[in-house]
């Protein structure tokens, strides 16, 4: 146990240093040009192997300065691209500082009263979820946003590949349903604003084994020598222990957390204006991750991992995301404010103007605009 516990602790030493390192070598940047999106469509596809074919199509209108290339966020860093049209010149996987998506380089600058438009299709791994013990499987997408954009039209659909009346849970309701393809409209978004759709279907008749690994290859060696068994062994057990600090880490952040839902939950009964506070807090929480209530007024919020409420909001959300010195959690369970995705279903949006940007000047670390938040709840 002592051996363990000391590699334990060297693990954790040698992430906080790797991501303050990272961090620290990233730099400012801002984009080269102006503009919003008129139209953005994005097209779902859940297939047999649970990948997901994602279409994405965006047309452009400059308003200012020059954009030579684009990027557009994707759910994680497991997707093929499969095919690009429109105005793109090249598209690359550009996955990092957080980032997660697609490099668009165009084919030519374009300049303030112009307009282009871009479609590329990739194949997405790690998107659909498979929940054996609810016997359900379900796909929670969040399109790429753009921080500095303002879009006036968004669509998502997603083509069905079981019976439309099998799924036990949409959200939000979708604008529209013709055959077997669900559609969502949004009109006039923000700069900054989250789009989420959500559904959930006990029928996965449709689903089999995967016979690919999205984003790399998987072979196999008939023939596998007794040092790669050991190296494999080892690995396991490194594993295995990572996993476990990982239980621990959460356990124990679970304890934390509810001690602080109960104390905040005190201090709102004694105090009439906290709980005012936190209610308008939520609200303006809510709005801006685009959260929207189920069938009984509940709001889930995936990078929480559960159903929040102002009191949780309160006590967890809205404290960590004003302890910016904190690093990000290095196992699941957490909502990291140094831009890395809180769950394989989100759109990760943090580099370089949100979920996507413009011809920045420097491409690097750019802080989520929630950790930014200056709430003042709890500052007494």
């Amino acid at each position: 146990m002592r051996i363990l516990s000391r590699m334990l602790r060297w693990l954790s030493v040698g992430i906080c240093a790797l991501i303050i390192a990272c961090l620290a070598a990233t730099p400012a940047l801002a984009d080269t040009g102006t503009y919003r999106i008129t139209d953005y469509t994005v097209k779902l596809e859940p297939q047999s192997n649970g990948t997901v074919r994602i279409t994405v199509s965006q047309d452009w209108k400059v308003t200012g300065g020059n954009i030579p290339w684009i990027t557009v966020g994707l759910p994680n860093s497991h997707f093929n691209i499969e095919s690009e049209n429109g105005a793109v010149k090249t598209i690359s996987a550009d996955n990092s500082g957080g980032f997660n998506g697609v490099r668009i380089d165009l084919d030519k600058t374009y300049l303030p009263g112009q307009t282009f438009n871009i479609k590329f299709t990739v194949l997405q791994g790690n998107l659909l979820e498979r929940l054996p013990e609810q016997n359900q499987w379900r796909i929670a997408y969040t399109p790429g946003w753009y921080d500095n954009c303002y879009i006036d039209h968004m669509q998502i659909t997603m083509v069905s590949p079981v019976d439309v009346n099998s799924y036990s849970s949409i959200v939000p309701l979708p604008t529209s349903t013709a055959g077997n393809v669900f559609t969502w409209d949004k009109t006039n978004l923000s700069p900054g604003t989250h789009t989420t759709v959500l559904v959930e279907s006990p029928d996965g008749s449709f689903l089999t084994a995967p016979a690919t690994t999205i984003g790399g290859s998987t072979t196999g060696a008939p023939g596998i020598s007794a040092t790669l068994i050991v190296v494999m062994v080892l690995a396991g057990i490194f594993i295995m222990v990572i996993i476990w600090a990982g239980i621990r880490a959460k356990q124990k952040r679970d304890e934390a957390n509810t001690i602080l839902i109960q104390e905040t939950e005190k201090e709102m009964a004694a105090d009439p204006a906290k709980k005012e506070q936190a209610e308008k807090g939520f609200e303006t929480y809510v709005d801006k991750q685009g959260l929207t209530p189920d069938a009984e007024g509940r709001y889930y919020d995936r990078g929480y991992g559960n159903y929040i409420t102002p009191v949780i909001w309160a006590a967890v959300i809205n404290r960590n995301a004003n302890r910016p010195n904190l690093p990000p959690t290095a196992f699941g369970g957490g909502h990291s404010c140094a831009c890395a995705c809180v769950s394989c279903a989100c759109a990760c949006a943090c580099a370089c103007a949100g979920g996507g940007a413009a011809g920045c000047t420097k491409k690097g670390f750019h802080r989520c605009q929630e950790c930014d938040q200056s709430a003042k709840f709890h500052a007494d």
